[in-house]
């Protein structure tokens, strides 16, 4: 259930993300939806190539603020390093325990 859960929203980051690039391509270039769409496609497949698009895409094409267009497409990097970090913190205070 919960490999149903993280590919469901996976999907939709990745969904939203594809779109912030064509809306940001639309907006700074004034292409035609459709091609935007075709141009963001390889843009997308690169990881931080794609992010940084999609977080420019979001600001420029849906007018998002800077904080919130980053935390839409930067939460899951948060999140993995608030779980990295407690599992340190546990870890060194294991070790420091024994």
């Amino acid at each position: 259930m919960m490999q149903i859960a993280a590919f469901l929203v996976f999907l939709a980051m990745g969904v939203t993300n594809l779109l912030a690039v064509q809306a940001g391509l639309t907006a700074v270039l004034g292409v035609p939806v459709l091609i935007a769409l075709v141009v963001a496609v390889p843009v997308f497949y690169f990881r931080f190539v794609g992010s940084a698009a999609g977080i420019v895409g979001a600001i420029v094409g849906w007018q998002m603020s800077v904080p919130m267009a980053v935390l839409l497409f930067c939460w899951p990097v948060l999140v993995y390093g608030f779980l990295r970090g407690g599992t340190e913190a546990r870890s060194f205070l294991a070790r420091r325990a024994a």
